[in-house]
């Protein structure tokens, strides 16, 4: 399972070390809310119904990828073979060659964009709303990569004839703006415009860990000269920082067991509120209740991820109980 299937599990082997080596997340939530405005200004998706934010934050993520110059990677690039593989065998051959044509001319067109210099990451409208388009059409390939093929995903609703045109006509009137504004809030230097000012090799998107494969090949957002940054689009920055999240974070900085990025400081970007908050690696985990060092709880990781499964209790033996800290706001369901 992914990291964040597995914090979503309180009985699984990361979830029980987090909680135990560091329980204490509601004093990162604390700490966060007192970074953030009062009344932050929020960007929200104006859609007629319910706004598929999951997908949104996707986009979002991709459409940041796109202006830090690594618009491609794995996720995507797997999802759009795997699709094809599925349509054929949810539907038709036809079909599934339809599919995986749209996948490789959405990954062309999404590698020929240019990187972002100068603090200025949007283009013109026309550009910007196809752009925004692409980056959520990406979004129903990386859903097949990370979930499977579900009933409701747009690919299954193309017919043998369609192109990368029909699935971008698909996508909702609201997706576009909704986009662009996270993006201009995003070009701030106080949120991400400070990015575009480095060198593109400096700017690492997706990231992968040497502990990652313990825990299904997990990849972060970002990670910026030691910075690591999570991107979260949530419409409630208020109720924003439960248990999964902050663990989450921490998963990212503990799986990195050989030092590789040289982590000095953690965040998370809140894109609809254009906001960063972040800590220094030792402040984070000094505020979480850690009572070892970073090195020493990254072999400590390492060793439960990687040893022997706990026995199963004999029958009739009571378990223990859940080793987890109460959240003190409510799971989200608009980040992603």
């Amino acid at each position: 399972m992914s990291l964040t299937s597995e914090l979503n599990d309180p009985n699984s082997l990361i979830s029980c070390f987090m909680a135990r080596e560091l329980p204490a997340t509601s004093r990162i939530t604390g700490s966060l809310r007192s970074q953030l405005p009062l009344r932050p200004r929020t960007i929200t998706p104006q859609a007629a119904g319910r706004a598929d934010y999951r997908s949104l934050g996707r986009a979002i993520d991709r459409r940041l990828r796109v202006a830090f110059g690594s618009p491609l990677d794995s996720v995507l690039r797997e999802g759009v073979l795997y699709a094809g593989i599925d349509v054929t065998n949810a539907a038709s051959r036809s079909m599934g060659q339809a599919v995986h044509g749209i996948g490789q001319a959405l990954l062309s067109e999404l590698k020929g964009q240019p990187a972002a210099h100068g603090g200025t990451m949007t283009h013109s409208r026309h550009h910007e709303e196809r752009l925004s388009r692409l980056c959520f059409a990406a979004s129903h390939f990386e859903e097949v990569k990370r979930a499977g093929l579900r009933p409701g995903n747009p690919l299954l609703h193309l017919d043998a004839g369609a192109v990368l045109d029909d699935l971008l006509a698909q996508v909702p009137s609201y997706v576009p703006d909704d986009i662009a504004g996270q993006m201009e809030l995003a070009e701030d230097d106080h949120a991400l415009g400070w990015v575009t000012q480095l060198p593109v090799d400096k700017r690492i998107c997706a990231p992968v860990f040497s502990g990652s494969n313990d825990v299904d090949g997990a990849d972060a957002d970002f990670i910026i000269e030691g910075h690591l940054i999570d991107c979260k689009a949530t419409t409630r920055p208020e109720r924003f920082g439960s248990r999964k999240e902050v663990h989450q974070l921490a998963g990212y900085l503990l799986l990195d067991y050989k030092d590789a990025y040289a982590l000095d400081k953690v965040g998370f970007y809140l894109s609809r509120q254009g906001q960063a908050v972040t800590w220094s690696t030792q402040e984070f985990l000094d505020l979480l209740g850690a009572r070892r060092s970073l090195s020493e709880l990254r072999a400590a990781l390492g060793q439960a991820l990687r040893g022997p499964a706990p026995a199963a209790p004999p029958r009739g033996e009571p378990l223990p109980p859940r080793a987890t800290q109460e959240s003190l706001f409510d799971e989200e369901d608009d980040t992603e």
